[in-house]
């Protein structure tokens, strides 16, 4: 489709002196390349990109999130029902306002192409994984009936109606349950969030930590002498057994979820900590209660009750089958183990999944595909699909300046030394940079062409803040705008007044180039902020400014950063390296400690290895099956 814009070789402005960047508004586009100049050629573009800036801050949230569902969000999925595939659908009853509005235009201009809008709200991710949570609750809830039914059969002896142990299969599971209810209270009690990892990832990991502790003491109780009959006694000498081991376990996992729970990364703190408490409640109720279980359904046994129905008793007592498992492992699996040629072969897999996983820890890229924690098919998913296809510039992002004296000389020389740096950067940032700084120049100017028009004559007597209130008033629409292109009133919403007139936070618009990987997001982000961080403390504060940032840390007291909507969910890949070696040797470390209370540190050594050859084998085993880490 052809269209008529400016050339941007050299950039151009509209009327009002506002920049024009081709780029950002026309997709996969290309024009002529002789042109040099600010002529209007021909332009081939596929796609039309729009950016609504949404007046979103701490007052206006609220009414902004509404504003992108009610009426942004809305009427988009009404626009994109219109058509299916490339072909108009028939006009409905039930069809909306603005759906039989376009269907009319439409039917009486056949030759209009059909339009597919892809589109993005800042609460869009927000939505989608709240929207996953609650699709995935049908999942989660399968599951626990799949590991239920699993438990139940597998805990006792099924057909049996006597030692099936339905019931502690069940009340086992309730425990699980219990303790992940109390583990969510409890940090929702001391204010942290939950997460769609802690609703979703945590169940199944504190049910297997579970279940692993239910067959642990059943097993070990039918291990017991048949000639101890007391109950109580059997449990004992069960508990006595594994009782170290559970406790062992228990103490490391809790220990090394705690060690999460010391990061800066919000989502990794309230998963590790409603992960640990659960471990904890969930090791206790297993000694206690489950144990207390056990004791109560063994007596039912001796009374010859059947399982689940209690008031119906069995004739006689008879003995349980074979465990069946246990018969397997015995007969076919621990005679091959100690076989000399299995442990070449052990060790040949194990040696090929840990050089597997130390490859692919070297080459580990940061970041995970945008796409991928999203629903397939979704309208973000689709936005993400398109922009990576066809977008032609990146997202919008702002330099934010914070209680700066816009009177010294020196100060304003480091602002345009910043902007001419950031504008160099032309594999981080797309030209222009957009300030209010350049028209205010022009605006002081007393002996320019449109001192009169503007109403500059006499300007350099007025205070700062008078100087900044009558460059703000000019409006778009006045000659001193539409002829010299001195327009204050479109950076109204970039400057922010305190009560006394000057100015306590501005902000520069500029454009990131295409993004269409994680390491380019990741890319732009550090080199930006690299960029900007150079010049903190360059700027001379104001003395409010001085006031308010007394005794404040480098980042409460910055004067200048960048931020653009992307940069809050790629800013944990600064740290996140040093993180990951920080928890792993505390992990080994908790491992360490809690082991060798029940052993000695040589096993202990032994013990942390073997879980660290695990990780780094479980690694190696992602990599060789192409599965994303």
């Amino acid at each position: 489709r052809q269209m008529c814009i400016r050339d941007s070789h050299n950039t151009c402005f509209d009327r009002i002196g506002v920049p024009i960047m081709y780029s950002v508004i026309f997709c996969n586009s290309n024009y002529d390349p002789n042109a040099n100049s600010c002529t209007v050629p021909l332009i081939n573009a596929t796609a039309l990109s729009v950016t609504y800036l949404v007046n979103n801050n701490m007052f206006t949230n609220p009414l902004a999130e509404m504003w992108e569902k009610e009426v942004f969000i809305k009427y988009l999925q009404e626009f994109n029902e219109i058509f299916e595939g490339d072909k108009l659908k028939a006009l409905k009853e039930n069809d909306s306002l603005l759906q039989k509005k376009i269907k009319g235009i439409y039917m009486k201009n056949p030759d209009l192409l059909p339009v597919e809008v892809n589109f993005m709200a800042e609460r869009a991710i927000t939505d989608n994984l709240e929207l996953q949570t609650s699709q995935n609750m049908g999942v989660v809830i399968v599951s626990y009936g799949l590991m239920f039914l699993y438990i139940s059969l597998s805990l006792g002896y099924v057909p049996s109606c006597l030692h099936s142990r339905f019931m502690v299969g069940l009340a086992g599971i309730n425990i699980v349950i219990f303790c992940l209810l109390i583990a969510m209270g409890l940090c929702s009690f001391m204010g942290m969030g939950m997460t769609m990892i802690s609703t979703e990832v945590v169940p199944f990991l504190i049910l297997a930590i579970g279940v692993d502790n239910m067959f642990i003491i059943v097993r070990a109780e039918r291990t017991v002498d048949s000639s101890v009959n007391d109950i109580v006694e059997r449990l004992a000498r069960a508990l006595s057994n594994v009782g170290p081991s559970i406790s062992t376990a228990a103490s490391c996992e809790v220990l090394a979820f705690l060690v999460g729970v010391m990061t800066d990364i919000p989502a990794l703190q309230s998963f590790c900590a409603v992960a640990a408490i659960a471990v904890l409640f969930d090791f206790l109720f297993q000694i206690s209660a489950f144990v207390a279980i056990v004791s109560i359904d063994n007596k039912r046994i001796q009374d010859l009750r059947y399982d689940v129905i209690l008031c119906l008793k069995a004739p006689e007592y008879f003995p349980p089958r074979k465990d069946l498992m246990r018969h397997l492992f015995e007969t076919h699996f621990t005679p091959l183990v100690v076989k000399q040629s299995f442990h070449w072969i052990v060790a040949i897999f194990v040696g090929i999944f840990l050089i597997s996983g130390i490859v692919a820890i070297v080459n580990l890229p940061l970041g995970i595909d945008q796409k991928a924690s999203v629903s397939t098919g979704s309208d973000i998913y689709n936005y993400f699909m398109a922009q990576e296809k066809l977008g032609d510039a990146g997202p919008p992002s702002y330099l934010i300046f914070r209680d700066i004296d816009y009177t010294d000389q020196k100060t304003l020389s480091n602002i345009f030394d910043l902007l001419d740096v950031l504008s160099a950067q032309s594999d981080t940032i797309q030209k222009p940079i957009v300030s209010w700084l350049k028209s205010f120049k022009m605006f002081l100017m007393e002996s320019g062409d449109w001192a009169k028009t503007c109403g500059t004559q006499g300007i350099s007597a007025y205070p700062f803040s008078e100087q900044m209130r009558r460059f703000v008033d000019i409006k778009i629409n006045s000659d001193c705008c539409l002829r010299y292109g001195i327009c204050g009133e479109q950076f109204v919403k970039d400057i922010i007044f305190d009560k006394g007139g000057e100015i306590e936070t501005t902000r520069f618009r500029f454009q990131h180039p295409p993004l269409r990987c994680q390491e380019d997001f990741i890319r732009d982000l550090q080199a930006t902020r690299y960029f900007v961080d150079q010049y903190h403390g360059k700027f001379k504060q104001t003395k409010q400014g001085e006031e308010k940032y007394k005794g404040k840390d480098i980042d409460e007291s910055r004067q200048v950063f960048a931020y653009s909507l992307f940069y809050v969910y790629f800013e944990q890949y600064y740290y996140v390296r040093g993180v990951l070696a920080q928890n792993i040797l505390l992990a080994i470390a908790a491992v360490i400690f809690a082991t060798q209370l029940i052993t000695s540190l040589i096993s202990a050594l032994f013990v942390a290895a073997a879980v660290l050859l695990t990780a780094i084998s479980l690694i190696g085993v992602c990599y060789l099956s192409l599965i994303h880490i």
